[in-house]
């Protein structure tokens, strides 16, 4: 379908943008710290715009988000902060040092944003609190201070990008470094945290237990590209988690041309605790120049997701100014765990494919639902959680990077069609 056409049907299934609504968010704008980093000031605010959830069992004005590990400025893109590159490229500088990353309770009402508590920072049991600092990877970063300065790696260390609440209280939050899953009660204590098999040894010193139960594949997350998508499903049996991008899987070339992506699905017990894979699938990513022109195929991000039921989940990604949102289908989607697939000495890998029916795999079945103009896009930000509400509309959150470089968080709404709504229903 040509562009024009495709745009028109996606009018014609959401809704025109006039329908769009920017809510009043002055309170996720907060200031945080002033700091100075290599001599230049930087006025901090906060950041929760990471990840979006709907608390389960509440009013739909209810909501939970996430914050990432803080406010951080890789050496690689310090120029741009800073005025010149400080430092080198596997570097990261931290400001805040020691910022607990936390989750945020939102009310959404009356067309505006406000904050229903207290931010809960992620800590243990024994009250120490989690760390945006990185734990010490293979294909991990090296942190550094405002002053430049190293700092010691972090055994508690997350990169939390999305969130989950559960009915009966508590969360499932993915976070980037492992990447790894966090089980986490409602008052903030990480329960325990799942990591893919064969990384256990890269925690040790963890104040909290850790468990080598998800494929081993997933250490092959590209830097910075780990777990970004999580959905639950509404009868709280079945946890949707998925990479932001294709694995590094055999290397980071493969990564930056693949168009394979992967999401997985975990077994839930009656208590919203892990009891045991249940999938892992293919997601095939459009082809840049369909869905972005001028962008790069590593540049597009798979950045959140919200379930519809137990088997169609809402899948939204992005590429420069571009953002779309596809309605997602497991049924009749291959199921990779298992197979060869799922091993790292599989050669060609899943990623290196560009013809998956050529080896049998049926990846999930994707359906347009929403794609914005490129202005509008604009306009939402560096947008990175979603949330289904009631199934009459999306509500999206950007995450403005702790307000580096001035950027503010804002949060959309976009009501759904009649036809739309009929469709997810």
């Amino acid at each position: 379908m040509r562009k024009s056409s495709l745009f028109a049907a996606c009018l014609a299934l959401y809704g025109m943008h006039a329908s769009a609504q920017e809510l009043a968010g002055e309170a996720l704008r907060a200031p945080l710290d002033t700091v100075t980093v290599a001599g230049r000031e930087l006025h901090l605010s906060i950041g929760p715009g990471s990840g979006l959830t709907h608390a389960h069992g509440s009013a739909w004005t209810d909501f939970y988000a996430v914050s990432d590990r803080g406010p951080n400025i890789p050496c690689d893109e310090s120029g741009k902060v800073l005025g010149k590159e400080v430092c080198s490229k596997s570097e990261v500088i931290f400001p805040i040092p020691g910022y607990t990353p936390s989750i945020y309770p939102l009310l959404v009402q009356a067309g505006q944003v406000t904050l229903r508590g207290e931010p809960i920072p992620l800590h243990a049991a024994n009250g120490q609190n989690f760390s945006g600092l990185p734990p010490e990877l293979p294909k991990g970063e090296k942190p550094l201070n405002g002053q430049l300065q190293p700092l010691p790696f972090s055994p508690n260390g997350v990169d939390t990008e999305c969130i989950s609440a559960l009915a009966q209280g508590g969360f499932w939050i993915g976070e980037e470094y492992g990447p790894s899953l966090l089980r986490v009660a409602a008052n903030g204590v990480v329960l325990e945290r799942l990591v893919p098999k064969g990384t256990a040894a890269y925690y040790q010193g963890s104040s909290v237990p850790v468990r080598a139960v998800l494929p081993p594949l997933l250490a092959r997350r590209k830097l910075n590209r780990g777990f970004e998508g999580m959905a639950l499903a509404p009868d709280q049996k079945l946890l949707f988690v998925a990479l932001q991008s294709p694995l590094a899987n055999p290397d980071d070339d493969t990564a930056k041309n693949s168009r394979i992506d992967r999401l997985i699905t975990l077994h839930l017990d009656a208590e919203g605790n892990f009891a045991g894979m249940a999938g892992g699938y293919a997601v095939e990513f459009p082809r840049i120049e369909d869905f972005a022109p001028g962008e790069k195929q590593k540049d597009l991000k798979l950045s959140a997701m919200s379930a519809v039921d137990d088997h169609r989940v809402l899948l939204m990604l992005r590429a420069g100014n571009k953002v779309a949102v596809y309605l997602a289908n497991l049924d009749g989607a291959t199921r990779l765990i298992g197979t060869a697939w799922a091993r790292p000495d599989t050669h060609p890998s899943l990623e290196e494919q560009n013809d998956l029916a050529k080896v049998g795999i049926q990846p999930l079945a994707l359906q347009l639902l929403w794609e914005s103009d490129d202005a509008f896009g604009k306009g939402l930000g560096k947008v990175e959680g979603m949330s289904l509400v009631d199934g009459k509309s999306l509500l999206f959150i950007s995450d403005n990077d702790f307000g580096i470089t001035g950027e503010k968080s804002t949060v959309w709404e976009y009501p759904l069609s009649d036809e739309a709504q009929r469709l997810l229903h």
